[in-house]
């Protein structure tokens, strides 16, 4: 350990001062590590943080899409197959789609770089190896990757130095042909040095939609040395899916007559995987921590789509070689964090006709690197806690067609070159040690994915965020309330169009936008049997102008898309026994439009969803967890978009991603 130590006096990185103070005296050396991407308790930012205990009320499975939708306030997520285990599963966060969000595991980006999506589908089962989640809503902090454009996930694998063991088996079962079936094994402390986390799950499903099944199995890996003061820690997963497409949207009247209709082809069955490994060592030092971490983020596979008799495939293989660098140093009754991040990624992407997939007709080369570098101030005076952020990213983007595939005009090269500067500020007041006022303000951009720079995009994308909130925190009571106002230069906003053969949404610059609003989430204890819990959003959204790319009209003040102005989530919590706990939830959606001209006839109509379930634990080794969904069994859709049904070149109806009826499922688990 102590080679290495000289080895990365140099590495820098990011931790708070009151975590800074706590981390030497308690040896949590892993909290150097997440916290490069995470803010502390009571920091004058919008966060929501969840911990094990709570994942592990509610996880039977489940996407992480859908895992955080219980949880944090302000987010919507929808699936394709309408399951919440299985096939593809998103999230939009205020509105904004998750794309434009900061995804990452450890610190490490979790974002394709070129796409800047997270496809927890390629990896499955991911919510089952996480020791805590942190999500930012606004600009928050640094973040390493893709920018915390409108938000950001952190997610922390298990705490490998545990004093207790852990090896247990989960089985869950239900609707739709679900199955998972997953083991895990957790050493604890071996000798006060090592620690060893370990994974495996096989999840089947046939999809509520026809032919949307999904077939997945995922590998989760991690384990650690610790000495005194410092820790060495390897953590990888491996994941493969194989998911029946049903992202084509279906109209109204088709689904009453059959809701599970799918518009995909039977044989429309994709495969990808994906692979992450990730190196840390963590340090900590009178008056300065260390870490660095060395990454490799790997994925490919195959995306198809039936037309016309034939069967288009779209492949792409791409590969990732990252390195983070970051330290804290502490000054007084604050801490100097500052640190780099570098990585190149690069992309190919092939498509052919099957079987000939030796013969593409298109075949382009993505190469991506970036360099970033931060630094941060947290600091306190007497009842005042403040913190300045800034950080530098430099963007190197090129995409070059490959001139030898035969029969097509694929001779091209797009160069695109950004440099951003993101900063934030913030000012806290604790008036007790139970409730807080914090003010904060930060700018950040973003550049075009792959697929917008296809699409004519090659403008990056600027937000100023502005928060302003107040938490209270007491032992039966606790209440948060946030005002944001996010104003978007050159906004790259979804228009409600999907580009041909694909699920992927077309987007285009607009000038002038705005998000803005207030988050409340609140829970009371009635009594150690009964607590009460709520969150809620009311978000107001407007865009200046908007031309339409098709007829070149233009639309003033209308409203994004898929941006309900109330989110509303009420949930009750019953202890009928020691051993059984029943949780009954709802959750409020009001409407919104599906394209940018706000056309009444393209509305995402309003909706309202009980769930409920039911955790009993029958010995100390067994539990049971009953899961109810849609109680009232209501016709829902949480995504849609105009459609030519009839493929005549004319739009003229809606089409939704119908979400699925009453459904349940059953978790058993056993701990040994």
């Amino acid at each position: 350990m102590r080679i290495l130590s000289l080895l990365f006096t140099l590495f820098v990185g990011s931790v708070s001062a009151q975590e800074f103070v706590s981390s030497v005296d308690s040896v949590d050396i892993e909290n150097v590590i997440i916290s490069v991407s995470r803010v502390a308790d009571n920091a004058p930012v919008t966060y929501t943080n969840v911990d094990q205990a709570q994942i592990n009320e509610i996880y039977i499975g489940q996407d992480p899409a859908v895992l955080i939708e219980r949880l944090v306030p302000s987010i919507v997520s929808y699936s394709d197959g309408g399951t919440d285990i299985g096939n593809y599963s998103q999230f939009r966060l205020r509105g904004i789609d998750q794309d434009r969000l900061n995804i990452s595991l450890n610190g490490v980006p979790l974002n394709d770089m070129v796409d800047h999506g997270t496809f927890f589908s390629n990896f499955s089962d991911f919510g089952n190896s996480v020791e805590s989640i942190q999500v930012i809503r606004g600009v928050g902090a640094n973040s390493v990757g893709a920018a915390s454009y409108g938000g950001s996930v952190n997610f922390e694998s298990p705490n490998l130095f545990k004093d207790e063991s852990n090896y247990g088996v989960q089985l869950t079962a239900g609707s739709f042909g679900t199955l998972r079936a997953s083991a895990e094994a957790q050493s604890g402390l071996i000798d006060d040095k090592f620690g060893v986390y370990a994974r495996m799950t096989r999840t089947e499903t046939g999809g509520f939609k026809d032919n949307s099944g999904s077939d997945s199995y995922s590998f989760f890996f991690s384990g650690g040395i610790k000495g005194d003061n410092d820790v060495l820690k390897l953590t990888a997963f491996s994941g493969r899916t194989q998911n029946g497409q049903s992202y084509l949207h279906v109209p109204l009247s088709i689904i009453n007559e059959n809701p599970r209709t799918n518009f995909n082809d039977l044989n429309d069955v994709d495969d990808f995987e994906q692979n992450m490994v990730q190196l840390q060592y963590a340090k900590s030092l009178p008056g300065f921590q260390y870490s660095a971490t060395a990454y490799f983020h790997g994925a490919g596979g195959e995306f198809p789509f039936s037309f016309g008799g034939d069967q288009f495939m779209f492949g792409l293989e791409n590969d990732q070689y990252g390195l983070q660098l970051n330290g804290t140093k502490q000054l007084g009754d604050g801490a100097l964090s500052f640190g780099a991040n570098g990585y190149t990624f690069d992309r190919v992407n092939f498509d052919f006709i099957t079987p000939f997939e030796r013969e593409p007709f298109n075949r382009d080369f993505t190469d991506k690197n970036e360099v970033s570098t931060y630094a941060k101030y947290d600091g306190k005076l007497n009842k005042f806690g403040y913190f300045a952020n800034a950080e530098l990213r430099f963007i190197d983007t090129d995409i070059d067609g490959d001139e030898s595939v035969i029969g097509a005009d694929n001779d091209f090269l797009i160069e695109e070159d950004y440099a951003f500067f993101n900063f934030s500020l913030g000012l806290s007041l604790q008036l007790s040690q139970r409730d807080q006022f914090y003010i904060s303000f930060g700018e950040t951009s973003r550049e075009p994915t792959r697929s917008d720079l296809f699409n004519g995009v090659t403008e990056s994308e600027r937000v100023h965020d502005l928060e302003l909130g107040y938490r209270l925190r007491g032992n039966n009571l606790s209440f948060e309330a946030n005002l944001f106002h996010l104003n978007f230069d050159n906004e790259i906003s979804q228009i409600g169009a999907l580009v041909d053969m694909s699920y992927m949404e077309i987007r285009q610059n607009v000038p002038n936008s705005i998000r803005q609003g207030i988050e409340i989430v609140g829970s009371y204890s009635i009594s150690d049997q009964v607590k009460l819990g709520l969150n809620l959003t009311y978000m107001d959204s407007n865009i200046d102008e908007y031309v339409d790319p098709g007829t070149g009209e233009t639309f003033t003040d209308v409203e994004h898309i898929f941006a309900p102005q109330f989110l509303i989530n009420p949930t009750v919590d019953i202890a009928l026994s020691k051993r059984i706990k029943l949780n009954l939830n709802a959750r409020h959606v009001s409407q919104s439009f599906t394209e940018l001209s706000n056309n009444d006839s393209f509305v995402l109509p309003s909706f309202t969803v009980f769930n409920s379930q039911l955790n009993t634990q029958i010995t100390d080794n067994l539990s049971l967890s009953f899961v109810l969904n849609n109680v009232f069994d209501v016709l829902y859709f949480t995504e849609g978009s105009p459609i030519d049904v009839d493929f005549d070149g004319t739009i003229d109806d809606i089409g939704f991603r119908v979400q699925p009826p009453r459904n349940f499922y059953v978790l058993a688990k056993y701990q040994f």
